[in-house]
């Protein structure tokens, strides 16, 4: 995953209302947890910024790489 990718919230049955969240990829941050920023849209039309572990992501789709 890296900048501009297009991500959902990887979730249990506990935050099933998350995996409606997209977001875009707008920051990295290395080590080992491979954090990301994301800038979220959510189905209220809001939208926040919160960061999180790759791991913790899935993607939805990237941009073609360079």
């Amino acid at each position: 995953m890296k900048i501009g990718d297009l991500v959902r919230y990887r979730s249990g049955a506990a935050y099933a209302a998350h995996r409606e969240w997209l977001g875009l990829i707008v920051r990295e941050i290395g080590g080992t947890d491979k954090m990301k920023i994301i800038e979220w849209t959510h189905t209220n039309k809001g939208t926040d910024r919160g960061q999180y572990r790759e791991r913790d992501l899935e993607l939805v789709n990237g941009l073609p790489s360079r």
